[in-house]
């Protein structure tokens, strides 16, 4: 593509974002619920909270985590936190407890940027190093730690830029914890840029797109796919908090929006919606993500006009296959892009032939261009690049024609809406709640179909005389993410075991939902949005 708008500087993000403001200062880059802004406002809005930031003694190098909904203001937090030279540590907005409490001791962040809605989920967590929280909207001042208005970071003095480059650490996202404990997947300025370039090519964007995203800043297909990818192609990004099925057309129309990422379930919802006249009165043209159902691919281009694109990805390795490469190839996730190396491998890391079934290790072509490890975890990262390869607990394949088929997470995870949930977390969270002797989170499958999982556990209680369900259920929904809060509970005697004392979750899996087991939904018990 040959376009005026691409950026060719080098790989910093704060260089792309004032190349964006100087040459595009007065069009629309950011389009939003509450407000649109320019290429202008926001990098005035990012020198401003770097200022304030700055003030607080936030210096390069330090960590400043940010919990915020996909508005503009995460934009000036986040861009801020880079004009500082400063590491940014994205939060789930759904996390409360020990997964909170977990993230922001582990990155050391001593500031904290919080939508005020989510201040009180601070209440009982040991964050002991955290030591100013500056909240977005309006919250009440009463807090152990020093708290400030995000509206005064705003209107701050701009701070001073410091320099950084292609090496020097962007972020810390965490990972959603499917083996262990959460790890913090770090990203410098190269790897942030070499992320979005699948996008670049293989969507083929040029200076009259207009991206739509529905996810949260705080995941890569928001903040990374999206948002970076439009600031790089110097076109307007849509920044949506969420997907409404009744809505989308209407929005997709009205925004112009012309290329977008998507979950499987997306898909599914829109296709079940009755056929319209309009169906094909819009923009859009491509769209990229994953576990879309195969049957809708073709559908979906002959209804509504729009081509899917099946992609690979993950926080550590960014965009591996289904961009950029070549064209899609139905019932595959494309071939793999042209920034990485794709084998397939045995148990002892050999490679495998076309077809047959192993774990998919990646590596890439240039130096510095996917994660530069974990987090404060030596042992984990040297673990995960053994023999030069990283190795992504998935399992697939590689057909006769060089396509990636994905075909199982080897890591015990669960996956809801769009969410990989930690099994380990959430059965902490379990046992945290009286009475509870032992648990065991697992995933059977939902209503919704292949894409998508339901979250059960099975417990091990102290006193079977004394439980309730629905006082348990009730608490969990107060304790966990939205999305991790279990649907469907067993109650076990004791759990299934191997030899050495792991549990046998694939025999509970097997199990499925029994008759006995509690479902949280016709009790009537949902978490709170």
């Amino acid at each position: 593509m040959t376009s005026k708008r691409l950026y060719s500087g080098d790989w910093v993000l704060t260089s792309l974002l004032l190349d964006r403001a100087e040459r595009f200062t007065d069009e629309t880059a950011i389009i939003a619920m509450a407000e649109d802004l320019t290429w202008a406002d926001l990098i005035i809005r990012a020198q401003s909270v770097a200022g304030y930031l700055q003030q607080l003694g936030v210096s390069k190098g330090d960590r400043v985590a940010t919990m915020l909904p996909s508005t503009p203001d995460y934009l000036a937090a986040w861009h801020g936190i880079l004009w500082c030279g400063a590491i940014d540590v994205p939060v789930n907005n759904e996390y409360r407890g020990l997964f909170l409490e977990h993230i922001i001791n582990d990155a050391g962040a001593e500031v904290l940027v919080i939508a005020a809605d989510w201040v009180p989920r601070l209440q009982g967590l040991n964050l002991h190093n955290l030591k100013h929280i500056i909240v977005a909207g309006d919250f009440d001042a009463a807090s152990s730690f020093q708290i400030h208005a995000f509206s005064d970071a705003l209107s701050s003095k701009a701070g001073q830029l410091v320099t950084t480059d292609a090496k020097d650490t962007t972020y810390l996202m965490y990972t959603s914890g499917t083996t262990g404990a959460a790890k913090g997947v770090i990203h410098n300025n190269r790897s942030s840029i070499n992320y979005i370039m699948p996008f670049v090519e293989g969507l083929a964007l040029d200076d009259d797109d207009v991206c739509y995203s529905m996810f949260p800043l705080f995941h890569q297909m928001g903040r990374s796919a999206c948002t970076t990818t439009a600031i790089w192609t110097g076109t307007p990004v849509v920044l949506r908090p969420s997907f409404s099925a009744s809505e989308f057309w209407q929005d997709i129309r009205s925004t112009g929006a012309t290329w977008m990422g998507y979950f499987g379930v997306v898909i599914a919802l829109l296709a079940r919606q009755d056929a319209s006249p309009d169906d094909r009165n819009h923009r859009l043209r491509r769209a990229f993500g994953a576990s879309a159902p195969r049957e809708l691919i073709p559908e979906w281009k002959e209804r509504f006009g729009v081509q899917l694109y099946e992609t690979y990805g993950s926080t550590e390795i960014g965009l591996g296959s289904g961009l950029g490469s070549g064209p899609p190839k139905t019932g595959t996730m494309g071939l793999p892009t042209k920034q990485l190396e794709l084998q397939i491998v045995d148990e002892f890391d050999n490679p495998l032939p076309a077809n047959e079934i192993g774990e998919a290790v990646w590596r890439p072509r240039k130096p510095d261009t996917i994660f530069q490890g974990y987090w404060d975890r030596p042992e984990a990262t040297v673990q995960a690049w053994r023999n030069l390869w990283f190795h992504s607990g998935d399992a697939g394949l590689i057909d006769e024609d060089g396509y990636f088929i994905f075909k199982d997470r080897i890591k015990d995870s669960i996956r809801r809406r769009g969410e990989n949930i930690s099994s380990i977390m959430l059965e902490e969270s379990v046992l945290a709640e009286p009475g509870i002797a032992e648990c065991a989170a697992y995933a059977v499958p939902s209503e919704i179909g292949d894409t998508d999982d339901e979250v059960m556990i099975a417990v091990v209680l102290e006193d079977p005389v004394a439980f309730d369900a629905a006082e348990l259920f009730t608490n969990l929904c107060k304790t966990v993410p939205r999305h991790a809060v279990p649907r469907f509970l067993r109650l076990k005697e004791e759990l299934p075991r191997t030899p050495t004392q792991r549990i046998q979750k694939y025999k509970l899996r097997d199990e499925g939902i029994t008759s006995d087991s509690y479902d949280r939904e016709s009790m009537g018990i949902f978490p709170e949005r």
